[in-house]
């Protein structure tokens, strides 16, 4: 049981630095949209191409070419833009023709390469019977073999350590199998390292794309295995395999306790700094290396001293080795798509390959164990370990069905997605084999067992046990096949084809302009601009017309930036990044035509998740503005609605306490309401009458807007008329509905209200408060 004790607190300290030391984002930079998007056919040539990944991509490790027909590359420079989620390509003038957009990215979370194309033509369709839409380009043949011989060698490597501390250590008298064991586990480390090395320089050569020969000669070695998560993966195993290289002689112990220990506090340093390149950089770096310098001497020193000491007794250090095989198995969890989900993933995950190893990774020594006994013994042998691995396994298996589910529901997401991603299907195919897995399993904890364990056990039954334990090491071999498949193909639930959103469209009124502005894909970081301007059915001519977008930052104070829209057939165009940050936005779109004053329209915004904390004072602010605006008895507002698919609503509206309201649309509809009596018309025909289902209370205005207001908080300063305003930001408490307002910090008057909500972009003034009003039925 004190073994067990042991295990357990390792398992949860090494839990407990993975959880802290890992970040949150998705798993594998998979490209999530493209502006000019796959297959467009543009009818002028874009001054850049960007490419929108689903997670930040490393800087000097991804690449983007755009080729033409010929093979030409027409690109010039690319630059990781916005939140560095985004390659921005400048291209040159671009001809007729179709093009082609090849990239190569190096994710920043997972440090996973991924890879694709796509096509966009200029002036010309895409040819029929070409590629169509954004290709993704799967790994090569030669990373999966290399990747599964290092799961195999990490699993064999972690099992025989585990099997060793877990089944064979508590045993008194212990079975003589030192040696045996002591040879799977140089053999492992050692091909575990070996493999390592291929595997990262292939990694490399994939992502540089460039030959093996030239990765030396790149000079970005130290760059990838310091500065990106493949390369701390790399440095954390091959760390765990020296240590479990060096012999358990009385100098080994201390030197593989003294190792472990550096490698746990320099690698938990370097994780919290952000790496081992950021260890390079830091002003302690001096420092750092001289503590190094010394340990390592004096540990060196201890390895040799203290053993030649008489009666000196060198203590086994027993935890030493399973805590690290587990370090090791946390290095394989650095760069697994289960580090970008979050701590509770990355644990999980951690988890589920401790259970692959004390399961799948632990059949090997109890077949060499066992096939190692003199034949006359190995009944009795079998009869001892059989039933101590076989509760070990089922163990094991509890914990991978667990983290297992919950690994699926990651990165899987949905049912259809195992049938249509290269992922799901691989899924499958791995999950079939752990069923025939378990099914051995089963037999042999049902069936052989008690045959091994009967009063006399028949001469056949250990061979038979040894050919079926042979069995399941093959199907676990094959199973680690389709999981070293699994970790270099992004999941399914990014790769998961999904239905196109529509473009965003606000629509409003500009004077006698009505104006249809295009957002897409209306999210926080690159977006392209289209407004349509239009007199009536007409649309306005270029000649003379200039359309500005200003866009101002509603809930901080950055710069409003003014961005002028180029004519393009009948529209008037525009990309960029200028929306690269989530929050509330005021768009206002202003059109100027020579010899007439502008005419301008507005528009409220709301991308991405907004970071508004709740604010004392902006409780404060709100509060006291709906109490003025609760005195106000008469008002005037004018109120503009679109949903966001180019419908538009404007309505001047006349207001009364406590129950009268007369209001006119833009489209000629015209209404009286007293209570709950309605007089309405269209176009200036006759009234008509009908009756509400209750009667209208008003409160003041946009006092309703205000009642049961939740997270609210401050944005920019401003000023309103004469006084000094400020934009306060909040929800209701039914989350339906944002709000943002300009509030005057002297009178607490409301100048401006903006409301987003599904299907429902309002922007609303109002004014003449208190002034002299009548409305009486007509």
């Amino acid at each position: 049981m004190r073994i067990w004790r042991e295990g357990v607190r390792a398992a949860l300290g090494a839990a407990l630095v993975l959880a802290v030391v890992v970040g949150t984002a998705s798993a594998h930079s998979i490209l999530q949209r493209s502006i000019p998007s796959a297959n467009a056919s543009l009818s002028t040539p874009p001054r850049q191409v960007v490419l929108v990944f689903s997670e930040p991509v490393v800087a000097g490790l991804s690449t983007a070419t755009v080729v033409d027909r010929q093979g030409a590359v027409v690109s010039q420079a690319v630059a990781v833009a916005g939140d560095g989620r985004a390659l921005a390509i400048s291209v040159g003038p671009l001809a007729t023709g179709v093009y082609t957009v090849r990239w190569r990215v190096l994710s920043a979370t997972d440090g996973h390469t991924t890879s694709g194309f796509l096509l966009f033509g200029v002036g010309e369709r895409l040819p029929a019977g070409g590629a169509a839409g954004a290709g993704l380009i799967g790994p090569p043949v030669s990373q999966v073999l290399v990747r599964w011989v290092n799961f195999a060698a990490a699993m064999l490597l972690a099992g025989t350590v585990f099997f060793e501390f877990l089944i064979l250590r508590p045993l008194r008298p212990r079975p003589d199998t030192s040696g045996v064991l002591r040879a799977a586990t140089v053999t492992s480390a050692a091909v575990l390292l070996v493999g390592l090395t291929g595997e990262f320089v292939l990694e490399a050569a994939i992502l540089l794309d460039t030959p093996v020969t030239g990765v030396w000669r790149s000079g970005t070695l130290w760059t990838l295995l310091g500065g990106t998560k493949t390369g701390w993966s790399t440095l954390a195993r091959a760390a765990g395999a020296i240590i479990l290289l060096i012999p358990p002689s009385s100098s080994g112990r201390i030197l593989r306790a003294a190792m472990l220990i550096w490698c746990v506090i320099v690698g938990v340093t370097a994780g919290l700094l952000g790496g081992p390149v950021a260890l390079v950089g830091s002003v302690h770096l001096a420092a750092l290396v001289l503590v190094a310098s010394v340990y390592g001497l004096v540990s060196v020193m201890a390895a040799v001293i203290v053993p030649k000491i008489p009666d000196a007794a060198v203590p086994e250090f027993p935890i030493v080795a399973p805590i690290a095989a587990a370090a090791m198995l946390a290095g394989i969890t650095v760069s697994s798509h289960a580090v970008g989900s979050g701590p509770a993933a990355a644990v999980l995950d951690w988890l589920h390959l401790l259970g692959t190893s004390l399961w799948v990774g632990g059949l090997a020594p109890l077949w060499l164990v066992l096939r190692h006994v003199p034949a006359a013994d190995r009944a009795s042998v079998a009869r001892i370990l059989v039933p101590r691995f076989s509760r070990l396994a089922a163990m094991a298996v509890g914990i991978l069905l667990v983290t297992g589910v919950y690994s699926a529901l990651v990165h899987v997401g949905s049912l259809p997605a195992l049938t249509v991603t290269p992922y799901g299907r691989t899924l499958l195919v791995k999950l079939l084999f752990v069923i025939l897995a378990v099914a051995l399993g089963a037999y042999h904890r049902f069936v052989m067992r008690p045959r091994l364990e009967g009063p006399q056990p028949a001469d056949h039954a250990p061979r038979a046990f040894l050919r079926s334990l042979a069995a399941e090491a093959v199907l676990g071999a094959v199973i680690l096949l389709a999981v070293a498949l699994l970790t270099i193909t992004p999941p399914a639930a990014v790769t998961m084809p999904v239905a196109a959103r529509a473009p965003l469209v606000l629509a409003g009124l500009a004077s006698a302009f009505r104006v249809d502005l295009t957002i897409s894909p209306a999210e926080p970081g690159w977006n392209r601009f289209e407004a349509m301007v239009r007199t009536g059915e007409e649309p306005v001519p270029p000649e003379g017309t200039r359309i500005l977008l200003r866009l101002t930052k509603l809930d901080e104070d950055l710069d409003p930036v003014t961005v002028t829209l180029q004519p393009d057939g009948g529209r008037f165009t525009a990309e960029g990044g200028e929306l690269g940050v989530p929050g509330w936005w005021e768009v206002q779109v202003i059109v100027r035509q020579r010899g007439t004053r502008d005419a301008t329209t507005l528009f409220s915004l709301k991308l991405g998740s907004v970071s508004g904390r709740p604010d004392a004072q902006a409780r404060r602010i709100l509060m006291q503005a709906r109490e003025t605006a609760s005195r106000v008895r008469t008002w005037r507002e004018r109120e503009q609605i679109t949903d966001g698919s180019a419908g538009v609503t404007v309505t001047d509206l006349e207001m009364m306490k406590p129950d009268r309201v007369h209001y006119r649309t833009a489209g000629g509809a015209e209404a009286v309401i007293i209570g709950v009596t309605r007089l309405y018309r269209q176009g200036g025909g006759p009234w008509e009458r009908d009756m509400l289902p209750s009667a209208i209370v008003l409160l003041g205005p946009y006092v309703s807007y205000l009642n049961n207001a939740t997270a609210i908080s401050l944005g920019r300063m401003g000023r309103c008329d004469e006084e000094r305003c400020r934009i306060v930001t909040w929800t209701l408490s039914s989350g339906n509905a944002s709000f943002a307002a300009w509030i005057g910090l002297d009178t607490f008057r409301i100048y401006r209200l903006y409301m987003a909500a599904p299907f429902h972009y309002m922007t609303t003034q109002a004014f003449d408060l208190n002034a002299p009003l009548r409305i009486n039925p007509p």
